[in-house]
């Protein structure tokens, strides 16, 4: 059975048990103003408790102040000095409920806590913005390094299919110290009506005439011709290598190399030196 008292100091009434009543011989503590009083000599009667509640009405439609969470705690037993008190009972104050919603509003995140949040997430877009373009230009730089290492290596290759690109590489190995090279495709070139006969006014001398075609659809280098003397057996006799130089024209530009689709005569006097020679045989290399 529960019991209605009220703190003498602050005049807040409370529910008090039995027990709580028998626990401390009726010594308890206002939950509102931490006072000590008896509750057995504080009892309202039927008539305060009527008038406290029509006060109780008038003061929520008016409140003169805002309640304290101490109002969460309606009544202590007063414990000894050596025990703490546990028990508790509940104010009749309907301020309580204000208190919770108070209290609820305290948990409510405040415009400080949320300009934090955002400045965070700024700086973390901000930064990955940062790292993407980090990686965008990194990658870049690899790319264009990779390209003018494809395009060093790959030189006499972009030279001989794009023969307008071979000025501007041309000027690119002048200061890299490097040189572009003419092709060097023998299946394209084709020794074409070779024939050698000895030479009537010079005794020993053989004259050796042939012509050169470059069937590749580009200019390439000059080739070296290898002949070889045979005997009557087929057996070589005598072997020499012509160089470019020895067997082409004076006023040949080398370096332009030998111009796609042409045919280049060739003729050559060669001594045999008092041997007998019956045959020969005529190859292009590099």
């Amino acid at each position: 059975m529960r019991s209605i008292t009220h703190c003498p100091a602050c005049q807040t009434q409370f529910f008090v048990t039995e027990e709580q009543l028998n626990k401390h011989g009726g010594k308890v503590r206002c939950g509102q103003c931490m006072h000590v009083f008896d509750a057995k000599a504080q009892f309202v009667t039927a008539s305060s408790e009527s008038e406290a509640t029509a006060t109780d009405s008038d003061s929520n439609a008016a409140p003169e102040s805002p309640p304290t969470v101490a109002e969460l705690n309606a009544a202590e037993a007063l414990p000894p000095v050596h025990e703490k008190l546990t028990d508790t009972t509940q104010a009749l104050s309907p301020a309580v409920s204000t208190s919770a919603n108070l209290n609820t509003d305290y948990g409510k995140p405040s415009y400080f806590d949320d300009a934090v949040s955002k400045t965070k997430l700024l700086t973390k877009s901000t930064a990955e913005k940062s790292r993407r373009w980090l990686w965008v230009t990194g990658s870049m730089l690899l790319l264009t390094l990779a390209v003018m290492q494809s395009v060093y290596f790959l030189r006499n290759q972009i030279a001989m299919h794009y023969p307008a690109a071979k000025p501007f590489l041309l000027k690119a190995c002048l200061k890299m110290a490097c040189t572009i090279s003419l092709p060097k495709q023998i299946e394209f070139i084709v020794i074409d009506d070779s024939d050698m006969q000895e030479d009537i006014q010079h005794p020993g001398v053989m004259l050796l005439s042939s012509n050169l075609i470059n069937k590749s659809p580009y200019n390439q280098a000059y080739p070296s011709l290898e002949l070889t003397l045979t005997d009557t057996n087929d057996k070589p006799l005598l072997r020499r290598i012509f160089k470019p130089a020895e067997y082409l024209a004076a006023n040949t530009n080398i370096t332009d190399g030998f111009n796609a689709g042409e045919e280049m005569r060739i003729k050559l006097a060669i001594t045999t030196q008092d041997i007998a020679v019956s045959g020969y045989r005529l190859f292009v290399t590099y």
